[in-house]
């Protein structure tokens, strides 16, 4: 076999190759990030519910903080729950999905940070909002 027509077989052949390794990639066989099936769905409404659930949280800490509710040390204990919370989120949601006893945890973590919330705020404790006389 001469030299020029090694040259062709082996480009023809390389050219084939790289068609079908585009044509497989673009084909994704349906297991792709376009993939959106009855889990994804299922695991997005769970996040949504989640985020949901949190936003609602951060809103009555801040709002426990602002009307003096909530001493600095209240504000700070159930800022890092929070964080915890969406670190664990974090954590389960890095395969992409959310599955239903990962919800469960985080729907306890929730519940937790819900009552934790409700108590710091109506335990009679008040932010000092005024001028601090040392000798009085």
């Amino acid at each position: 076999m001469n030299s020029t027509t090694f040259k062709k077989t082996l480009s023809i052949l390389s050219l084939g190759l790289l068609a079908l390794a585009a044509g497989g990639a673009r084909a994704d066989w349906g297991h792709g990030p376009d993939f959106r099936g009855a889990d994804f769905k299922q695991s997005r409404e769970a996040e949504m519910q989640v985020n949901a659930r949190q936003a609602q949280q951060m809103t009555r800490i801040q709002s426990g903080f602002r009307s003096g509710a909530l001493t600095q040390f209240e504000y700070r204990d159930l800022l890092r729950e929070q964080d915890a919370i969406r670190d664990m989120e974090r954590r389960f949601l890095a395969d992409g999905r959310l599955d239903p006893r990962e919800y469960m945890r985080l729907d306890q973590a929730l519940d937790t940070a819900n009552r934790n919330i409700a108590d710091e705020k109506h335990d009679r404790q008040a932010q000092y909002r005024g001028t601090f006389h040392r000798y009085n």
